[in-house]
Formats: structure tokens, sequence, C-alpha cells
């Protein structure tokens, strides 16, 4: 998202981002100088998420991934947005990290809900566990900037997380097989329950120094 913190990791790899945001910061302008708000676009950012993961739920990959990546757009661009403005604001951080966590559990919800549907343990368990371990390594950054350390470490934030999640819609899109997407929240899981792991050892250690 526009404003730091775990919410500044975007489904963008590292090399790209320069022309990611050299590509998007004329139209940055132009929606600033049109009175558009980083804030406003971080909402729409939002909304196509959910949406996108509804059409996931009702089984519609294509157009989901088409919703998904417009909505991914949509969170690159409020940053650049709140960078024409003069700068992010508190507010608009709070609102990033905010509906980073709420797009990523309407995600995992999607996939269980998939996983349960079509009677599949593998997406099923994978999903649960994604979902839990997803929402724990954001929480163990805050606590531990909380309490003065810093938790940036893992292997998989939430940028490389989101990455395999939209690949693994892309080929189930293009395949029609369901075990793809399944094979992609798998991976989610595991990451995701490394990357914590790797948090709190982290944590403990700065913390019993």
């Amino acid at each position: 998202m526009a404003n730091g913190g775990e919410a500044d990791m975007r489904p963008v790899p590292e090399p790209a981002r320069p022309q990611a945001r050299f590509g998007l910061a004329p139209l940055a302008r132009r929606l600033h100088g049109a009175g558009v708000s980083a804030n406003a676009v971080t909402i729409l950012g939002f909304v196509l998420t959910v949406a996108g993961t509804v059409l996931l739920a009702l089984e519609a990959p294509g157009a989901a991934l088409v919703v998904l990546l417009v909505g991914t757009l949509a969170d690159t661009l409020d940053g650049q947005i709140a960078r024409a403005a003069g700068g992010g604001t508190r507010l608009g951080a709070f609102l990033d990290s905010t509906f980073d966590r709420l797009s990523d559990g309407a995600f995992g919800i999607a996939a269980a809900w998939l996983g349960a549907a079509h009677d599949d343990p593998l997406l099923l368990w994978s999903a649960l566990v994604a979902l839990v371990a997803g929402a724990a390594v954001p929480y163990i950054r805050a606590k531990a900037e909380s309490l003065g350390v810093g938790a940036s470490v893992g292997i998989a934030p939430r940028e490389a997380r989101l990455v395999v999640l939209v690949l693994g819609v892309a080929a189930w899109a293009a395949t029609a097989n369901l075990q793809l997407f399944a094979a992609a929240v798998a991976v989610v899981a595991f990451l995701s329950s490394i990357t914590t792991i790797q948090r709190v050892a982290h944590v403990a250690r700065a913390l019993n120094t």
C-alpha cells in the first residue's frame, strides 16, 4: 500500500518498481489535479479486490483475474497520487494497512470456500493455514515495532505471497484446472508459516538480548 509498513510491499517485483512508478506518475498527477485523493483510490482498490475474490468463489477465474489485476493497479496508483499530493498521511497509512488485512482475509475465505465446495482438503486446509499465518506476519511486525524492534524479515512478505496467488488464479483461468490454484494456495500457506516462524524467532532473539 501507499504509506509504509507491511502494506508497502506490492505485487510488483523490485526491479520493475521504478518503471511501474514512472509509467503511473503522469496518470497519478492527472488524477490528483482532478481532485481524486489517494485514499479514494485505496478504497477503490480494496473494493475491486473483494469483488475479485467473490468472482473467485463463484468459480469465474478469468473475470476474477482481470478484476484483481485492476485492483492491484489501483493499489499501486494510490501511492503515486499520495506522492503527487506531497506525501502520504497517517489516515492513508491506516487505511492501507487495514484494507490490506481485509483483502487478504477475503482471498483466504474465497479459497477456503472453494476447497469446501469441491471437497478438496488440500485447498481448504491450505487456505485456512494461509489465512491464519498471513494475518500473523504483519501482526508480529506491528507488535515488535511497538516494542522498539524491527521485524521486516522472512522469505515471503505480502508482495511475494500476492504474486503467487495471482499466478495461481491465472493458471486456473488458463487451464480450467483448479488444482493449480490449490497448489498456489498451498505454497502461500507454507511460505506464510515459515515467515511467521522467522519473525517470531527474530523478535525473540532481539528481546532476549
